[in-house]
């Protein structure tokens, strides 16, 4: 196995776990994490790929993004709408942190970059 392979299949796994938190965590994303571990798995190993996009829980919708870049108009609006509640409810949070329009900044631009990457997949 090459160094990258390897690299990608340590980071996978990171993402693997960060994903199933978040499966039963309430707030933090499960998903995109679990589609950012198949993205290195389908780079590193057959074997966990196959594990994550044929799981009957949530393999679908992430063997649908990352296979054909499609996400369901159902989900997109929860998405949707989960990115840009989380991002005012933080920006309220952050009105007398040190930083704060830095961190606002920051927040704002990565939800704008997330609506952008969910917008562009096509629908279902």
């Amino acid at each position: 196995m090459t160094l990258k392979k390897r690299i990608y299949k340590i980071l996978g796994l990171i993402f693997f776990g960060l994903g199933l938190f978040g499966y039963y965590m309430p707030v933090f994303p499960g998903t995109i994490f679990m589609i950012i571990a198949a993205y290195f798995f389908m780079n590193s190993s057959d074997s966990l790929y196959k594990k994550i996009v044929n799981n009957p829980i949530y393999g679908s919708p992430i063997k649908q993004y990352v296979e054909n870049n499609i996400i369901s108009i159902k989900s997109k609006l929860v998405i949707l709408l989960s990115i840009w509640i989380a991002t005012f409810f933080s920006m309220y949070i952050l009105i007398n942190v040190k930083y704060s329009l830095a961190l606002k900044i920051i927040g704002i631009t990565m939800s704008a970059i997330g609506t952008f990457f969910v917008l562009r997949a096509k629908n279902k």
